[in-house]
């Protein structure tokens, strides 16, 4: 395996970097190790490094995905940023409609302790009340999402209410008809369900 190095003193390298990911995750750099050598401390950096370096499509999706939901979930950690009270986040008290659950009312993976599952859609969305209050990470704050697939990235922009072995599965897929067709009929065998709890 040949060695490609990385020098990364400032943001133009990084940028740099950045816009070459299409080409560094192709298969043309498959037997190629990728070492960086930087002058800046970004976890992000290495991370996109460590993606990079694994070559197996799966084994590199999941690492993508689980450290994107650790990186959410340490800035958040402690926070209460969607300022639940009684099981009502800010926008339900202050519309006071007796909805509660906020944003997860739609989901069957809600429980009475939060998200039973982790996906990554879900905790990058946050609604206009939570950016009001709190700096979030948005999607394009996670510069490792570049090294998915075209593909996988708009999986990762759709893909709600699903848990994550669904969403892995999703983005496993190698064409986005059969990923979205997975998620349209998910998305609707769990609002039948949704539906039919609410009934009861």
């Amino acid at each position: 395996m040949r060695n490609k190095i990385i020098i990364i003193n400032n943001d133009k390298d990084y940028n740099k970097l950045l816009k070459k990911l299409y080409i560094y995750k192709s298969i043309l750099y498959y037997n190629t190790l990728f070492v960086v050598k930087n002058n800046i401390n970004d976890k992000m950096l290495n991370y996109i490094i460590d993606a990079l370096n694994i070559k197996k499509r799966k084994k590199r999706i999941n690492f993508i995905y689980d450290q994107s939901c650790h990186l959410i979930d340490e800035k958040n950690k402690g926070i209460n940023i969607c300022g639940f009270k009684n099981e009502r986040c800010y926008v339900q008290r202050k519309y006071n409609k007796g909805k509660c659950n906020g944003c997860c009312r739609m989901c069957i993976y809600q429980t009475k302790n939060g998200c039973s599952t982790k996906n990554l859609t879900c905790k990058l969305f946050n609604c206009s009340e939570v950016r009001k209050r709190y700096e979030v990470i948005d999607y394009n704050d996670l510069k490792l999402l570049k090294v998915l697939s075209l593909k996988n990235q708009l999986v990762i922009k759709s893909d709600y209410f699903s848990k994550r072995e669904d969403v892995l599965k999703d983005l496993y897929s190698y064409t986005l008809t059969y990923s979205t067709l997975r998620i349209v009929y998910r998305l609707i065998k769990n609002f039948i369900k949704l539906n039919r709890k609410n009934k009861k």
